[in-house]
């Protein structure tokens, strides 16, 4: 599924097991079908992961809410208010099964009641059953923060091995300072903190990949914006090995690789040795955003695409079975999701492009499977 959007308004379209566009336009910020309670806001997200059951699930940042939506009629089938009473500021979801997942809320709650079971606070997940729907509990992240003046700002969380792995953004409550890195480990069977891996010399750490085959994390970091000509230094791939016990670090790429840009937006990871990222241009756009390539070993990454403008490069994403990769474009002129082709060792090619919602014609921001 690829999300579309202007930041006032957002579409939903729907791709085929081929990459290809089977349903533009699925549902939009002006849908207000009988199941939704208030329409999309132009904030919404698409989870890192697919959900139970193959639904559509979509984000809502802007209202803190989540909705449903049934992929074969685009029609609404259920919605969950997770703002409990503020603006939560929901970043993604984990699927655990059919009647259980996490949300991570992204904000704190200035003013929460004395109440025990209104599920106010922030800083935390948010239990939930996806199928009545309705919230179950909490996870406190509050004291997982490496920095005490920082905010845990959870962002991504992935199932893997049996644990579910959040990215800490790690960002004061202005957003003008960051602590390291970090990712927290929860038994989803006891909904408990665990332990943590923390991330030295990273900063704003936030999209994750897992690879089953090599029992790999992937972390990708991108520094803080606050730092100035600093942030770079900062910013990064991480490769973390769920393999050991207590997990591990097993690898770092720096922005230096990418030609000292920092890294943004989703990557696509088939192995050590296939590692695709995008990295951020410049407020002044030149340079522009830029689709790289390169391994765990490399020194220097080799430039797949350059963009027309800077921060219209969202996100990627492997199709590891057919050894292709998906990037959307959002450069508002022509918006495009570009497809490239990974099946022949050292030679990386785009094959073809398409714009994913020729309806609206609004701009290619985020993708992901469901």
């Amino acid at each position: 599924m690829v999300l579309a959007s202007d930041y006032r308004s957002v579409s939903l379209s729907l791709l085929d097991s081929e990459g290809m566009l089977s349903r533009d336009d699925c549902i939009n910020s002006g849908t207000r079908a009988p199941a939704l309670s208030q329409a999309l806001s132009g904030d919404v997200a698409l989870p890192s992961n697919p959900q139970a059951g193959h639904e559509v699930l979509l984000i809502d940042r802007g209202n803190a809410a989540l909705t449903w939506v049934d992929p074969r009629t685009c029609q609404p089938l259920r919605q969950l208010a997770v703002g409990t009473g503020f603006a939560a500021n929901p970043h993604d979801v984990v699927s655990l099964g059919a009647n259980k997942a996490y949300v991570t809320r992204y904000e704190r709650n200035n003013a929460p009641t004395p109440a025990l079971e209104d599920f106010d606070e922030g800083n935390d997940l948010l239990i939930i059953d996806p199928s009545v729907p309705k919230i179950l509990g909490r996870i406190d992240l509050l004291g997982t923060s490496p920095d005490p003046s920082v905010l845990p700002r959870a962002d991504q969380a992935l199932l893997a091995e049996g644990r579910v792995y959040v990215s800490l953004n790690a960002l004061s409550p202005s957003f003008q300072s960051g602590s390291m890195g970090r990712v927290v480990i929860i038994d989803p069977g006891s909904d408990t903190v665990v332990g943590y891996v923390d991330i030295p010399g990273k900063k704003n750490c936030s999209t994750m990949t897992y690879l089953a085959s090599t029992k790999t994390l992937w972390v990708s970091c991108a520094g803080v914006f606050s730092d100035g000509a600093q942030q770079a230094n900062y910013s990064g791939l991480v490769a973390i090995d769920l393999g050991a016990s207590p997990p591990a670090i097993k690898g770092v790429v720096d922005a230096s690789a990418f030609g000292g840009r920092i890294l943004l937006g989703k990557s696509a990871i088939f192995s050590e040795q296939e590692i695709f990222a995008i990295t951020a241009g410049d407020f002044s756009g030149s340079p522009p955003d830029q689709f790289w390539t390169l391994g765990l070993s490399s020194s220097q990454a080799t430039r797949l695409f350059e963009a027309s403008e800077s921060f219209v490069l969202g996100a990627s994403l492997a199709d590891l079975q057919r050894k292709r990769i998906f990037l959307t474009d959002g450069t508002a002129s022509a918006p495009r999701i570009h497809i490239y082709d990974a099946s022949t060792p050292g030679t990386v090619r785009e094959v073809s492009s398409f714009n994913p919602g020729p309806s609206l014609g609004l701009p290619a921001r985020d993708i992901s499977r469901y």
